[in-house]
């Protein structure tokens, strides 16, 4: 699942660059994007139910940050 989670994020990354090269919010949503991305990662690498939740509620909150 780190591989997939890795693979989808860069390619979202990629074309989020090139589609938003002319926004000027595009440093500010790229941050959000990396900070969903992290917890993407935490969720997928959680080992307890603490991280787990930790993880689930950062995925849930990033796009509302």
């Amino acid at each position: 699942m780190l591989f997939v989670v890795n693979v989808v994020s860069s390619l979202v990354h990629v074309y989020s660059m090139g589609y938003m090269s002319h926004d000027p919010h595009q440093p500010r949503f790229l941050a959000y994007l990396s900070l969903f991305t992290f917890f993407m990662l935490m969720l997928v690498t959680a080992d307890n139910l603490v991280q787990m939740f930790f993880g689930w509620e950062g995925v849930g909150s990033a796009p509302i940050c």
